[in-house]
């Protein structure tokens, strides 16, 4: 069997199907991917929004296959040469059901595609005469007939694509879920480092330089905070560290701060953790 950067003929992606292929081709390949073990207890229903469906014939292999995820995204991801899968649901669900489907060449989409004329068709059966294999070859035909078909349906109910990438999202938002986790991280990233250099700003005047939303922007303030605080008794510790965790907690500008509201403020800190540590003991000893 083909690797599927092997057989992935270029004018997949001309129609913009490469994902429903992709998504087709770790259903067909699935006993290969997953190895015959972890096939025989979890079969793939879908792939929607970077977000594997896993059917799973009983709750200890939902467990099992939990603490696996993330290797199994990564086997994933490395079989089709993209990062594709982002995260794995699991679903209780009858095995049988779902491999009967992918051997029918079943697959119901989520709108109802607009059907082709025979030139389109005549084009989908052409843009898979790369693929050797003629069992995969018939199920990617048909698979891309509806896609295709659902992709003429969205465009006509003006779905656009994705800012960063061509996949076509919903009226009004403006990158598909992949896009949209490796902006959340970018701008997660822009806050922190921001707030490192300028904890005082407030979300009004950080927004100037990295528009965020209010959640973003406190979660990063908090995450920063709660990473000064436990750094507070290690090594390298100095008054710069300080000062910053000041400003953060305090919004006071550098030109207002001054070194006796600083050590207010840390020895307040040091005595509500000092506090926390004398409580969670006198808890523990009271179970003993």
């Amino acid at each position: 069997m083909f690797r599927i950067k092997d057989v992935m003929p270029s004018t997949l992606k001309s129609l913009g199907v490469t994902k429903q292929y992709n998504a087709q081709s770790v259903i067909v390949h699935w006993r290969e991917i997953a190895g015959e073990e972890i096939a025989s207890h979890a079969w793939p229903i879908s792939i929607q929004r970077g977000i594997l469906l896993l059917a799973v014939n009983n709750s200890v292999w939902s467990h099992h296959l939990m603490m696996l995820k993330s290797g199994i995204i990564n086997k994933i991801n490395t079989f089709l040469n993209e990062k594709m899968v982002i995260d794995i649901r699991f679903q209780a669900g009858d095995l049988r059901k779902y491999q009967n489907s992918e051997e029918d060449g079943e697959n119901t989409p989520l709108l109802q595609p607009t059907k082709l004329d025979s030139e389109e068709l005549a084009a989908v059966w052409q843009a898979t005469e790369a693929i050797q294999d003629t069992n995969l070859r018939k199920k990617c035909y048909y698979v891309l007939i509806k896609q295709t078909g659902i992709t003429i349906t969205k465009k006509k109910a003006g779905w656009q694509s994705c800012k960063h990438c061509s996949v076509l999202v919903p009226p009004g938002q403006s990158y598909c879920s992949v896009c949209s986790l490796a902006y959340k991280q970018e701008r997660k990233y822009a806050v922190t480092k921001l707030l490192t250099e300028a904890p005082w700003l407030t979300y009004h005047e950080s927004c100037q330089f990295v528009p965020c939303s209010p959640r973003e922007f406190h979660t990063g303030k908090k995450r920063l905070v709660h990473k000064l605080i436990h750094a507070l008794f290690a090594p390298g510790w100095d008054k710069l560290n300080e000062a910053t965790l000041v400003m953060l907690m305090t919004g006071v500008k550098p030109d207002r701060i001054n070194e006796t509201m600083v050590t207010n403020v840390i020895s307040k800190i040091k005595g509500r953790l000092a506090e926390k540590v004398r409580r969670k003991s006198y808890v523990s000893a009271s179970r003993r």
